[in-house]
């Protein structure tokens, strides 16, 4: 890490009509640990007002211009203009994760002269919500360096990438000829100039994929003029290898790569198909081809990533008419979603129209209510208040997103109908996001939980800063959504809540919000959270716990892989075990399988062998401890329970 503190970084960005996502791209760069020294935004002709976004940043971000030759051009205009010992070339819609450019300067410090990659994952937009996915690139095998590798379908897209400044100018630069490959040839020239490449395991970057690109990234690589930048790619490479005298070891995946090509040849390009053919042959013979083609036929769906399967939502882009920022008094949008609560909401509404702090906008979101909800709220005269139906009852997610698209603040807060606020709770929020930088996405407070007894307790929240571990297994927020206050940034990042998930929505929220922002809190209970069930049905707890381990589950799938790469998905495991030992529509079976798995990611962890015992426990014996455990574990550090990963 020594050396790495004397790396000075440059980020270039080219960008053409990304208007939409160039703020992101430019705050996560600015939100690392480590920031960049500088940000040169290259504007490659934009006819939107991307160019006017990137220089409305001010600071270390400067803005130049290279209207002509395409993406690759920009970027070595702007690689001219920088004065890094190390460059990192970012498309202007990816997104790095807050420590990558961290971990990546700080291994380049350990290797003066290397390229540095860390791993990255797709971020993709499926139904509202923007969402992370493996790396799309075809497995890495494990004879293969790294120019096999890169020749047969691994690699790393430019977002994941450091190059120190020595790597690059041995390259050569980008090739403006390059076309679809125009990254692959620059690493692969790196690689054939015995430049070494070195991985991290930590950090993270985002390849974002917009609705329709795998598509259009497969067409264009199978045009004329796709098909014969692939060729020229393969065909300098050939000749700097045999320069170099190091075709030989080479022939295997070279054959591979022409024989990749040689199968997107139709028809009407013979003549580059008989090109690849002979190539096949030259490096490998047609025996080689047939192997070849069967490794393409496994790999080829890896290789697109997303299989055109994306369906065409549009981007979450901030309302026309949205207030503009004012950070002195910023305006905030309060979505109140409700359904059938016309009993409770009255007193919701009341708690934010008393509100100390004046500058905001109520939207109360009817979720197809069928008692007198509309007549209540048309009963309330504030012209601050929204009144929004949805069109039939579509769940509490669809209705929080309805709220958030219609929102006009730069700051958007959360309140469920049966909560109430304090009538400082808006003020004291502000106050602390006026102090906070933007990397901090998400404000929330201590609550006051009322049970069914009327008993009023307490929770002051702890967990601050960077959570994504600690959230990655325990929702630190608690049951504090209706204490939050996020920046409109944050939508525009991760988009909206997961309509899909039968409950949880709130937490995958905020474990998506946890992987590029930080949160804070104010610590003072500010919002009443009704944790009521009196007068519920058994039938209503029974089903509101089948969906809450559902959503449980759904979750684990979306997020257990980086879990277990942060050594928590144990303790996710283990908290909905004891979920389902502490409550009577748990299954013990169910809780037996859970620690088994948490058994299977740590077999050293002796907290897990102690609740197994407990799970192995009959029924009767089992449902009398339970609930002298759940009393007693409010009163103990949390690492008793779910083990030292969490941070709240």
């Amino acid at each position: 890490m020594q050396g790495s503190e004397q790396v000075r970084i440059s980020v270039i960005i080219p960008v053409l009509d990304a208007e939409a996502y160039i703020a992101q791209t430019l705050r996560s760069a600015l939100n690392q640990t480590t920031p960049p020294d500088e940000i040169i935004v290259v504007d490659n002709g934009s006819r939107d007002a991307s160019a006017a976004i990137a220089r409305g940043f001010g600071g270390i971000v400067r803005t130049t211009e290279a209207p002509e030759g395409g993406a690759a051009s920009a970027r070595n205009a702007g690689a001219a203009l920088a004065t890094g010992d190390a460059l990192m070339f970012l498309d202007a819609d990816d997104l790095l994760g807050a420590t990558a450019i961290e971990e990546l300067s700080a291994a380049l410090g350990e290797r003066p002269g290397a390229v540095a990659c860390c791993p990255w994952m797709r971020y993709e937009l499926i139904d509202g919500c923007w969402l992370a996915s493996p790396a799309s690139c075809a497995p890495r095998r494990r004879h293969h360096d790294d120019l096999a590798a890169w020749l047969v379908g691994w690699y790393h897209p430019p977002c994941a990438v450091l190059w120190s400044r020595s790597a690059f100018d041995a390259s050569g630069g980008w090739d403006p000829q390059g076309s679809v490959n125009d990254d692959g040839d620059l690493m692969m020239r790196a690689f054939a100039s015995g430049i070494p490449l070195v991985r991290t395991s930590g950090g993270t970057s985002y390849y974002r994929r917009l609705p329709g690109d795998a598509v259009s990234l497969s067409g264009r690589r199978r045009t004329r003029a796709g098909l014969e930048a692939r060729l020229r790619v393969l065909d300098r490479l050939v000749e700097r290898l045999t320069q170099a005298g190091r075709i030989a070891r080479y022939r295997a995946p070279l054959a591979e790569a022409y024989a990749d090509i040689l199968q997107d040849c139709g028809g009407e390009v013979q003549d580059l198909a008989d090109r690849a053919r002979t190539a096949v042959r030259l490096h490998g013979g047609f025996s080689r081809l047939r192997r070849a083609f069967r490794t393409i036929g496994h790999a080829s769906a890896r290789r697109l990533p997303g299989g055109g399967m994306l369906a065409p939502v549009a981007s979450p882009r901030p309302a026309p008419d949205r207030a503009e920022i004012d950070e002195g008094n910023p305006l905030v949008s309060v979505v109140v979603p409700t359904y059938n609560r016309a009993d409770l909401l009255k007193r919701a509404v009341d708690s934010v129209l008393s509100q100390s702090y004046e500058n905001f906008e109520l939207l109360v979101v009817d979720d197809g209510s069928t008692d007198d909800t509309a007549a209540l709220v048309a009963g309330l005269d504030d012209p601050r208040l929204r009144y929004l139906r949805q069109p039939r009852n579509m769940g509490v997610a669809a209705a929080r997103n309805r709220g958030m698209r219609e929102a006009r603040g730069s700051l958007v807060a959360f309140l469920d109908s049966d909560d109430l606020w304090a009538p400082e709770k808006l003020k004291r929020q502000v106050e602390l996001i006026r102090r906070r930088p933007s990397k901090v996405g998400l404000f929330y407070t201590g609550l006051t939980v009322l049970d069914d007894e009327d008993r009023s307790t307490d929770w002051i929240p702890t967990a601050r800063g960077d959570v994504w571990r600690a959230m990655l297994h325990d929702n630190v927020v608690h049951y504090g959504t209706s204490s939050t206050i996020i920046r409109r940034e944050v939508i525009e990042t991760i988009g909206y809540f997961d309509e899909k998930l039968p409950a949880n929505e709130d937490y995958d929220y905020w474990t998506r919000l946890a992987r590029f922002f930080e949160i804070d809190f104010v610590p003072a209970p500010l919002m009443t959270y009704n944790a009521k069930t009196a007068g519920e049905a058994d039938e209503r707890r029974s089903r509101n716990f089948i969906a809450n381990m559902t959503a449980r589950k759904m979750y684990v799938q979306r997020h257990g892989d980086d879990a277990l790469r942060a050594g928590v998905r144990h303790l996710s495991f283990l908290n909905s075990a004891r979920r389902h030992l502490e409550s009577p529509d748990g299954s013990a079976r169910e809780a037996r399988w859970l620690l088994a798995k948490a058994l299977r990611d740590r077999p050293t962890e002796p907290r897990l062998y102690i609740w197994l015992a407990f799970a192995m426990l009959p029924r009767n014996p089992r449902s009398r401890l339970a609930p002298g455990l759940k009393a007693l574990r409010p009163l103990l550090p949390r690492r008793l329970w779910f083990g030292a990963g969490n941070a709240a």
